[in-house]
C-alpha cells in the first residue's frame, strides 16, 4: 500500500511540480492490480484523493490521474499536517503500508517545530507506516527528513537542482517491491547467550530499516571490552519470524 504525499506549496511552481505529477502518475500506473493506494496534496492545507486507501482498477487509476494533473502549485507549507494525515489512515488489510513523502521546502505553516514533526512517527503512526522522504533542492530541513525516514524504518532520498525528480521517484519505487527483512531487531548477547549488559554505546541506527531486494544493512557502534559478542537480528523474512546470528 502506497500513499503519495504530494508538496505543491508556491515554490514547487513550474518545473518542479509537473516533474511531481509526472512521478506520482508513473507510481500510480506502476502498481499491480489490486494493490492500494491514495494521493495527499498539501500547501497550508491538506486534501485527498480519498479518505483511505483504495484498491488499484482501471477506474481508481484514471481518477487518480486527473486528481494528480489538476494539482496547482500555491500558498505555503504545512508538512505538519499532511505527515499527520498520512500516518492516521487506516490501512489496508495484509499489506505492509508506505508513504512516499515529497516536499521542497522548510514548514512554514501550520506546527512547524522540528520535534513535533519529527516524533509524529513515533508517536502518530498507530499501523507503523515506513516513511520514505524525498528532498527536492537545497532549502529545507535535511536532518529533519533523514529523521522521518530512519524513526519510520525507511530511507530518505534528496534530488538537487537539475536532477529529476520524477527519475528519483521512479527508480526507488522500483526498489520497494515487498520486504525481505522486516521488522527487524538487534539483541547483541554474550558467550552465554545473555544480554551483553554495558558492552556497546552508540549504536546506529536506533531502529533497523526494512530491507528490501539489493538493500545492504549497516551498523555503526563502539564495543566495550574484548570478551566475544553475538549480534542477533530477528524480524520478518519473506513473510515467515527468523533470526540470524
Amino acid at each position: 500500500e502506497v500513499t503519495l504525499v504530494l508538496d505543491r506549496s508556491g515554490s514547487m511552481a513550474g518545473e518542479k511540480i509537473k516533474q511531481a505529477q509526472d512521478a506520482t502518475v508513473q507510481v500510480v500506473s506502476g502498481l499491480d492490480e489490486g494493490e492500494a493506494f491514495n494521493v495527499i496534496i498539501y500547501n497550508n492545507s491538506i486534501e485527498v484523493f480519498s479518505t483511505q486507501p483504495v484498491r488499484k482498477t482501471a477506474d481508481t487509476e484514471e481518477s487518480a490521474h486527473r486528481y494528480i494533473r489538476n494539482t496547482n502549485a500555491q500558498g505555503s507549507t504545512n508538512l505538519h499536517g499532511a505527515l499527520q494525515t498520512a500516518l492516521a489512515q487506516p490501512p489496508t488489510p495484509g499489506m505492509l503500508p508506505l508513504v512516499l513523502f515529497l516536499t521542497d521546502g522548510l514548514p512554514t505553516s501550520g506546527i512547524t517545530a522540528e520535534t513535533a514533526i519529527r516524533d509524529l512517527v513515533v508517536t502518530a503512526n498507530p499501523f507503523g507506516r515506513r516513511v520514505f522522504t524525498f528532498g527536492v533542492g537545497v532549502d529545507l530541513n535535511a536532518p529533519l527528513l533523514d529523521g522521518l525516514a530512519q524513526l519510520s524504518r525507511a530511507r530518505s532520498f534528496f534530488v538537487l537542482p537539475g536532477e529529476s525528480v520524477e527519475g528519483a521517484v521512479t527508480d526507488v519505487f522500483e526498489s520497494l517491491k515487498g520486504p525481505v527483512f522486516a521488522d527487524a531487531t538487534l539483541r547483541i548477547l554474550d558467550a552465554d547467550g545473555q544480554e551483553a549488559v554495558g558492552r556497546t554505546q552508540d549504536v546506529l541506527p536506533a531502529v533497523l530499516p526494512d530491507l528490501f531486494e539489493g538493500n545492504r544493512l549497516v551498523v555503526l557502534g563502539r564495543y566495550i571490552g574484548l570478551a566475544p559478542l553475538t549480534f542477533e537480528f530477528s524480524g520478518n523474512f519473506h513473510g515467515q519470524p527468523r533470526t540470524f546470528s
